[in-house]
Formats: C-alpha cells, structure tokens, sequence
C-alpha cells in the first residue's frame, strides 16, 4: 500500500477533527465516543487510532489550531489600537472584538466544554494575566498617559484597558452564544458607544461627570404637626 503524502495525512486528519468537532458541541466531550468520530469521519476506528492515540488527542489538536487562528486575530487587533484609551481607539477596538467573536462561533463553544468537562484545563492560558500581557504590549501609551498627568488618580492604565477588553469580549459572548438579544437593553452599536464613552472618558482627567439632580424631601414643619396635636 503505497505511503501517504504529508497533504493527504492532514486532509485525512481535518476530516476527523471537523467531525469530532461537531459531536463534541453537539453532545459534549464525554458523551462522544472515537467509534462516534470514526463513522461521523467515515474511516474506520482502527485508522482513527493510527492518528490520535486518544480523544482528548483531537480535542487538543482542535483547540491547538483554533488558537492560532485567535492569537493571530488578537495581534492583528491590538496592532490597530495606537491610543488604547481614546474614544476613537476604544470604538474601532470594540467592533473588531465583536467580529472576532462572531467569526468564531465553534472555538469559543469549545471553550465553555472545556470549562465544563476540564475545568477549562486547554484554554486557561488565554485569560492568564491578560493585564501584564496588555501593559507590556502598550507600554509606551501607557507611561505617555502618566507622563502628561491626563489619569484620575491611581488609575492603572493596564487594568482600565483589560476591564474594557473584558467587557467588550463578555457582551459579545452573551450575545452571540447565549442569545443575548440586546441584553442591555440597546444595540451593539449604543453599546459600543455608552462603554466607549465609560471606559476613556471615566478613565482620564478632564471628563465631564453628569450632574446628578438633588430631589428635596418634603417634611412636615414642626408649627404644623404642633397645630394638629392643638386641634384635637
């Protein structure tokens, strides 16, 4: 039997991924079985077995591909961010968080099975210290913020900018994976602008808080409860 080419090795293996893929959204990582991802992917279990010694094998190498794709993604957008706290920078930011989540819809269900069935053991590292990733990534704007005295005091740049990455991601998450359907109450556009204008202009000195109305309490005089007690 003549040897296979490297090419058709991996055409071979994404079949099986993109069937155990499928099964593992559809019903979970424990409920599939590698007899269940052999006949999906149409190839017998004893081939199956010739490329992954186990299914957690594929989940890996699923999760391994998808998450180069991701980091990709990720420093493509981080790449268009020059000002990371400005409102214009904080808007183009937002929607290129919110088409990154919704073209790729199948990686981050991976990520709620793998909260589910692995204690998010294969994902973990993409939300570990997030904050001191960002704060070396944006260094230089950052210590420029510092350096004009621009922040309300003890502000840390990094986190106000990790709070807003967090949040953007988050609201998209619900929307798109668990039917948000304007969870807020606004559209995705009023979202981006009301968190937009939350996360820079809050952040910064020199922003206009809303004036909030004082409404008085009306009181009973002490001359009027004193005639009433007279009266009786």
């Amino acid at each position: 039997m003549p040897k296979l080419t490297e090419s058709a090795v991996e055409r071979r293996k994404g079949r099986i991924e993109e069937a155990a893929k499928q099964l593992f959204i559809r019903q979970g990582f424990h409920a599939t079985s590698m007899r269940k991802i052999a006949s999906k992917a149409g190839t017998s279990l004893g081939n199956l077995y010739n490329y992954y010694p186990t299914k957690e094998a594929i989940l890996g190498s699923i999760i391994a591909k998808y998450q180069q794709v991701i980091d990709e993604k990720l420093r493509s957008i981080f790449d268009e961010v020059q000002d990371p706290l400005s409102r214009d920078d904080l808007t183009r930011f937002a929607q290129l968080i919110k088409q990154m989540v919704n073209d790729h819809h199948d990686f981050w269900l991976l990520m709620y099975i793998d909260v589910l069935e692995f204690e998010n053991r294969h994902f973990r590292k993409m939300f570990e210290n997030i904050a001191q990733k960002l704060r070396r990534r944006f260094a230089n704007s950052f210590d420029d913020l510092k350096r004009k005295n621009v922040l309300h005091d003890g502000v840390d740049p990094a986190i106000g900018f990790t709070a807003a990455y967090m949040q953007f991601f988050n609201y998209f998450i619900v929307e798109k994976l668990f039917g948000g359907n304007m969870h807020f109450g606004i559209s995705d556009e009023q979202v981006i602008e009301r968190l937009t204008d939350i996360y820079s202009r809050g952040l910064l000195r020199g922003s206009h808080p809303v004036k909030r109305s004082v409404t008085k309490r009306r009181t009973t005089s002490t001359p009027q409860r004193s005639r009433k007690r007279t009266s009786r």
